[in-house]
């Protein structure tokens, strides 16, 4: 049986479509990447992990996937932030770009197969603009070049505004210039200004505008049309309205994107998280209390569509109550009256979703952990009997959310009846054949291979992914982890010399600073209960 299309949701056409790429069992997609002039966030690392579990998914399948990723290293933001710093912004592009990657490694994101930078690019930007003045959809004043949005029938058709209206509602996003025929129209080319990097064009010295830097990119690494176009949905418009504007204007109403993926924000106290509206934690911030991959995995909990909800709590150091949303914007609990600085107030905050993650990654880490080692210690059954219902039809059940629009919370959802199952097997396995106990257990083993591998979770060595959660947070709640392991020790020469008194006594200890004990045959641990 052939399995169901892939499906996905075409921002374009506001449907569901299967995947029809332009090159039987090949796929070709770009991913809008970053304006490197600052440490990535939240937000930004959503951005990045959509389209990157998408490509991972499409090589399971079979699929030859082109990704593409750009690095936006020419920018406004990047000249203010050059000027701040009081180096040439070159300099600063190049630095965030490199802490960029580092972020995306933590993450284990997969590094695109094409990473294009809009310095390496002048050459196509330059002819991409001219081609489009040539054409009569943009024009040129005093050195800059403007595209003329009216003369683009299909202009607003991706973001379903209509011309009118957007010159009527022109807001903060529309660049306001007497010069340009229309509200609308956007730079392509801008003329260069004193301390600015700059080159030479057919208008004069200059740099390119945003939205055509994407433009000549893609054309130049995945040609004219290509199969999909990702990115966050506060790029809609205008962004990703003025690529199709440029693109298509200069190639064929037929051309560019055929489909167009877009995420949805993560939104933290009511707002969408970013760095325009400072309401944002980095990465960095989230990674030095969690592992990296409880924040991959949170981020993968809902589908890529939908707002994600980061929420905080806040403890008032005074009485130790939670402190509301108003009450962490002004630092003032009104329990006891205590005032909180903003730092103080960021050292304090907990993440619930972080931690409900963090907890459901230590509970199928365990699982890994457990099933490995019963397989190591057992010998393979020759005979056959029939496996775990729910561990049989794992992978299927995963595969099949996935191919409906990449549904990672429904194929993370999948998961859960086939690790109870399995943690049912490992804890008795009454009643249950021993090869099909054994069986089972290796069919766990190895779709969850595969489930990593497509995710880029679950796949590191549980016992080094679990000491690592354990140290993060034992050092977030403060825990005296020297304690720990004495009490422990003690309670090793305890059981020792069979003083099961003094061992009982010590585990009652442990169990109040919030530990438990697992003895094994090499020896105790102890983990969080």
């Amino acid at each position: 049986m052939n399995p169901a299309p892939i499906e996905l949701h075409d921002t374009l056409s506001g449907a569901r479509r299967p995947l029809e790429t332009l090159e039987p069992g090949k796929v070709g997609i770009y991913c809008c990447g970053p304006t490197v002039y600052d440490l990535t966030h939240v937000g930004n690392a959503r951005a990045a992990i959509v389209p990157d579990v998408i490509v991972r998914f499409l090589r399971q399948q079979g699929y030859e996937v082109k990704y593409v990723r750009n690095i936006t290293d020419i920018d406004d933001k990047i000249i203010r932030r050059s000027l701040e710093e009081g180096r040439p912004a070159v300099e600063v592009a190049a630095r965030y770009a490199a802490e960029y990657h580092r972020d995306m490694a933590d993450l284990n994101v997969t590094p695109p197969d094409v990473e294009p930078c809009v310095q390496d690019h002048i050459p196509q930007i330059i002819e991409l603009v001219r081609s489009l003045v040539d054409k009569g959809l943009a024009y040129a004043v005093d050195g800059d070049v403007y595209y003329r949005v009216r003369a683009f029938p299909g202009y607003g058709k991706l973001s379903k505004r209509r011309i009118d209206e957007m010159i009527e509602g022109a807001g903060s996003r529309i660049e306001v210039d007497e010069r340009k025929e229309s509200p609308l129209d956007f730079a392509l080319w801008k003329g260069a200004k004193p301390g600015e990097p700059a080159w030479d064009s057919p208008w004069g010295s200059g740099r390119p505008g945003w939205h055509i830097e994407c433009s000549a990119m893609s054309s130049t690494h995945l040609g004219d049309s290509f199969d999909i176009h990702t990115g966050g949905r506060d790029l809609v418009f205008p962004h990703h309205e003025n690529e199709i504007a440029q693109s298509q204007g200069a190639h064929g109403e037929d051309t560019f994107a055929r489909f167009w993926m877009h995420n949805g924000f993560i939104n933290f106290a009511g707002e969408k998280m970013s760095k325009s509206l400072g309401n944002f934690f980095t990465t960095r911030e989230i990674t030095a209390l969690y592992p990296p991959e409880t924040l991959r995995y949170f981020l993968l909990t809902v589908h890529y569509r939908s707002g994600l909800n980061f929420e905080i709590e806040v403890a008032c150091p005074g009485c130790g109550a939670d402190l509301g949303p108003d009450e962490q914007e002004t630092g003032l609990c009104r329990a006891c009256g205590h005032r909180t600085d903003t730092e103080e107030l960021r050292r304090r905050v907990r993440f619930p979703g972080l931690e409900e993650a963090d907890d459901r990654l230590a509970y199928v880490y365990g699982t890994l952990l457990k099933a490995r080692a019963f397989l190591a210690a057992a010998t393979r059954p020759s005979g056959e009997e029939p496996l775990g219902e729910a561990t049989a039809g794992m992978l299927a059940a995963f595969v099949e959310h996935m191919r409906g629009d990449f549904n990672t919370g429904g194929a993370l959802g999948a998961l859960s009846k086939p690790l109870g199952e399995v943690n049912g097997l490992l804890d008795s396995g009454k009643g249950v054949g021993k090869a099909a106990r054994y069986l089972t257990l290796e069919r766990f083993v190895r779709d969850m291979e595969q489930v990593a591998a497509i995710l880029g979770c679950f796949g590191q060595d549980p016992a080094t992914w679990l000491q690592l959660r354990r140290d993060m947070k034992a050092a977030r709640l403060g825990l005296d982890t020297e304690r720990v392991e004495r009490l422990l020790a003690e309670r090793t020469a305890a059981r020792q010399g069979k003083d099961w008194a003094a061992a009982d006594r010590i585990r009652d200890e442990l169990a109040d600073l919030g530990v438990g004990v697992q003895d094994g045959p090499e020896g105790s641990v102890w983990a969080f209960l």
